[in-house]
């Protein structure tokens, strides 16, 4: 497997790539920075950003100042995890670019390398990450696959962008980063707890860390993917048939600011408020879905554990008609009419639905009015998702909104640095990100 995986991310071309695997990995890096942009405006990332002394050359996004590539790395890996709206690829369950694409934009402004060879390191970087969380099939009970295949992508991108063709450097970074696999306590993230956003931003770090070490020439002890990571990280190791194609087609980014387990609940109550608007009547709600997301049934006590509750993310939906970063508040997930209606809603694991995870995220939902009319709602491969997956129109639109919520009149400056990333350097986004930062 990691000879296989060696050449192929070493010869990754994104130039050289079909159309349509181009097109999304341009929107790859667009969905990431806006949902780094977004989480940046958080109190605790802002906390994490104090102190600079403008020396560095590369960008956090937020931030007007210079860092060293490895602190921005740290900072907007931390920034994409905050708000649980960082993409995700199903079957190998996982964030391949939330890892992937901070890890090696850093390094590429720091030496301001061009933009083609940003884009080809993150989509090596996708496909390697990918393969080895497919071969994984999870994670042991409770471990995060933060940390795990997605480090493993970070330094096979780096490894891609520091030394392209070099197919012993990216065996090596391949096989460090599964030598120093990160276990992350998924108790902590489900929770909701702030410190959980530091999770993917010191794998970002320690991923991207190796993958310069395999660079420089530090030698792995051959079989780590093996040996090592698949016996502390992996629930059920098998290389077998690996082969999937582009995997950057069958990823996903998110319409919803949750955890994608409940992501089927969440497009079932979206396609009902769809049809009504708001619902102020609601008596009971009733929540059928896969063991997956029957776990978080609890109703949140604050803004980030609504992230990881089906209770509250469903009665923020039927109250305002909308699910999205204006209406997951700390204001309304505490407001008494969305914590009395979290309290009716029943979340229930209905075992028929098991064998649709991980092909989808069934869901089905049922909501009783006050004046006994009952209305239904289901769910089986969300939106944004493999076959689902958004098209340019809808992706660029979520970029937009989030980068102009956070950055007013500076979204389509750092789109169009984006987009110019196949012509051009990647500074210029740098340069892009840190004015809006500035204004």
């Amino acid at each position: 497997m990691i000879e296989r995986l060696a050449a192929t991310g070493s010869a990754t071309d994104w130039a050289a790539a079909p159309p349509a695997v181009r097109d999304r990995v341009v929107d790859l890096v667009a969905d990431t920075v806006a949902v780094a942009a977004l989480g940046s405006g958080r109190a605790e990332l802002r906390a994490l950003h104090a102190g600079s002394d403008g020396s560095g050359a590369a960008t956090v996004v937020g931030s007007p100042n210079g860092w060293p590539a490895s602190v921005a790395q740290f900072l907007n890996g931390s920034a994409i995890a905050a708000d649980q709206l960082q993409d995700g690829h199903r079957p190998a369950r996982g964030h391949p670019a939330s890892h992937v694409v901070p890890a090696v934009l850093a390094l590429a402004e720091e030496r301001d390398l061009p933009g083609v060879e940003l884009l080809s390191a993150v989509l090596a970087g996708y496909h390697v990450g990918v393969r080895v969380g497919r071969a994984m099939g999870g994670t042991p009970d409770g471990v995060h696959d933060i940390g795990t295949w997605g480090q493993v992508g970070a330094a096979a991108g780096v490894a891609r962008l520091l030394a392209p063709g070099d197919a012993d450097a990216v065996r090596r970074a391949v096989e460090l980063a599964a030598s120093a696999v990160l276990l992350s306590d998924a108790a902590t993230v489900f929770a909701g707890r702030t410190g959980g956003h530091a999770f993917l931003g010191a794998s970002v770090q320690l991923g991207a860390s190796l993958g310069a070490a395999a660079v420089a020439g530090l030698e792995p002890l051959p079989g780590a993917l093996e040996r090592h990571l698949a016996a502390v990280a992996a629930r059920d190791w098998s290389d077998a048939g690996l082969e999937h194609g582009h995997e950057v087609l069958a990823g996903y980014t998110k319409a919803h600011p949750t955890c994608a387990h409940l992501h089927g609940v969440n497009d079932a109550v979206a396609d009902v408020v769809a049809a009504t608007g708001p619902l102020s009547d609601v008596v009971r709600v009733e929540v059928r879905t896969f063991a997956h997301a029957a776990r978080f049934d609890a109703v949140a006590d604050g803004e980030l554990a609504a992230r990881f509750s089906v209770p509250t993310s469903v009665a923020v939906a039927l109250l305002t008609g909308r699910l999205d970063e204006t209406t997951l508040t700390a204001r309304s997930v505490c407001s008494a009419p969305v914590r009395e209606l979290a309290a009716r809603v029943e979340v229930r694991h209905d075992p028929a639905l098991d064998a649709g995870y991980p092909a989808g995220r069934p869901a089905r939902v049922r909501v009783e009015r006050a004046d006994g009319s009952v209305l239904t709602g289901a769910a089986d491969l969300p939106r944004g998702d493999g076959a689902r997956a958004f098209g340019r129109d809808v992706s660029r639109a979520k970029a937009r909104r989030l980068l102009g919520h956070r950055f007013p009149g500076h979204a389509d400056v750092v789109l169009t640095a984006i987009d110019g990333l196949a012509t051009g350097g990647v500074r210029a986004l740098g340069a892009a990100l840190r004015a809006a930062a500035a204004a």
